[in-house]
């Protein structure tokens, strides 16, 4: 069985989305061996590098992410390869109709795994991406930007997605990994009443 790392670090280089310095995670040293042990503080927003959005983070009320059942973040996921596409719409998903299945993963490996992720006009998907997705009755969607849309007046992706119960995953790191099908494994921090929080993600391939 191999396991591939599909995570981003997170340091004081992390990329950002759209590249907004405020969002930088802060690492200062507080302890050192001298003093006893290596020890370091931790300053960063919930949707840092690679993390996982609960349902509150677009829904009055909704679940955060510490209430979640720890099922709802493993199973099996298609990794799809969507190049050459400034966006995602339900025509460039077509392709994968047969492929989808209820209660799967679906991760977008698109033109962003091989740029800049802190560019301002990353690949996202559109609203009616999102509604094609959303009929598939799928577990989650994932993709390789640090957002899953842009320039959406409202968030129509996330609250489609999002308002189905199906989890979004941003921030995965697809450069190395062929198309098809493994198994997904995305654990984001319990973060009492998180909006989201950072995951280490991981695709098992047998």
């Amino acid at each position: 069985m191999e396991i591939i790392d599909i995570s981003l670090s997170i340091s004081s280089d992390t990329p950002t989305y759209r590249g907004r310095k405020e969002k930088k995670p802060l690492l200062e040293r507080v302890r050192t061996l001298q003093e006893g042990a290596n020890e370091m503080r931790l300053s960063l927003e919930t949707h840092t590098a690679t993390h996982v959005d609960a349902p509150l983070h677009m829904l009055e009320g909704a679940p955060s992410i510490d209430v979640l059942p720890i099922a709802s973040f493993t199973g099996f996921a298609f990794v799809a390869e969507i190049r050459h596409r400034s966006v995602i719409t339900a025509q460039e998903l077509l392709p994968f109709q047969s492929t989808l299945r209820e209660h799967t993963f679906f991760l977008m490996k698109t033109d962003n795994s091989f740029t800049n992720l802190n560019r301002e006009d990353f690949v996202y998907l559109e609203q009616s991406g999102a509604e094609f997705l959303a009929a598939k009755k799928l577990k989650g969607v994932g993709i390789d930007a640090l957002g899953i849309e842009r320039n959406q007046p409202g968030h129509p992706t996330h609250k489609t997605l999002l308002s189905q119960g199906i989890l979004i995953v941003e921030g995965l790191f697809l450069r190395e990994v062929t198309e098809g099908w493994y198994y997904f494994m995305a654990f984001p921090l319990k973060i009492k009443d998180g909006d989201g929080a950072p995951a280490r993600a991981v695709l098992l391939r047998m």
